[in-house]
């Protein structure tokens, strides 16, 4: 049976020895709701022994946690890898580091403001043109992004720059540097991406 470890500020949540990810499901959800006295935003490392999880059933699990008020940190398991688990290590999100601290921001961001977080920064509106979000981490923005990003502030070039709509006035990635040519109109129609290849920003659509 599945075990709960708990540590402050965290759990370890042990579901390897169970045989398909319907059994996973069910039993993390009879554990949780055993358990309940969870303090919110409690990180949780889930162990799935030798399967390897697409990238829909981790948001399935995430989902889970997230009904107890629980975040998913760590998916540990000990298998070879399979297909799939090879074709989601070439995506985007796969090298990203990870940071312990992440600023979420539910406002929009105007003018003259600034924003700064060590780890990332995710941010639920948009950041007009005039404004700033800094972050040593990654940034996300569920809105759209006009302003000027900077992330891997100290020097992380592997940091991504993400926003539902993404028209800066300028974006940098570590010490990398890109803004839109004067005088040019962007229209963007679908989520994006920035990060860096070949030592220069690159903006990708967004596969979610």
């Amino acid at each position: 049976m599945s075990t709960i470890l708990k540590n402050p500020g965290e759990l370890q949540i042990d579901l390897s020895n169970l045989r398909s990810f319907s059994e996973m499901k069910h039993e993390l959800e009879q554990r949780l709701e055993s358990s309940k006295n969870f303090a919110p935003g409690t990180q949780v490392r889930v162990h799935v022994g030798e399967r390897h999880l697409s990238s829909k059933q981790v948001r399935e699990l995430e989902d889970i946690l997230l009904d107890y008020g629980l975040h998913l940190r760590d998916l540990m398991c000990n298998g070879p890898p399979d297909e799939e688990g090879d074709a989601e290590k070439e995506g985007p999100f796969y090298s990203m580091p990870h940071y312990d601290r992440t600023i979420l921001v539910c406002r929009h961001l105007r003018s003259g403001q600034k924003l700064f977080s060590e780890g990332n920064v995710v941010v639920l509106g948009d950041v007009n043109p005039g404004a700033e979000v800094i972050a040593g981490g990654n940034i996300l923005v569920m809105g759209s992004l006009r302003g000027m990003a900077h992330a891997g502030a100290f020097g992380d070039d592997s940091a991504v720059i993400s926003a539902y709509r993404l028209s800066p006035t300028q974006l940098r990635i570590a010490n990398h540097i890109t803004r839109p040519p004067d005088g040019e109109v962007i229209v963007v129609e679908n989520p994006e991406l920035a990060r860096i290849r070949a030592g220069k920003v690159v903006i990708e659509k967004l596969k979610i």
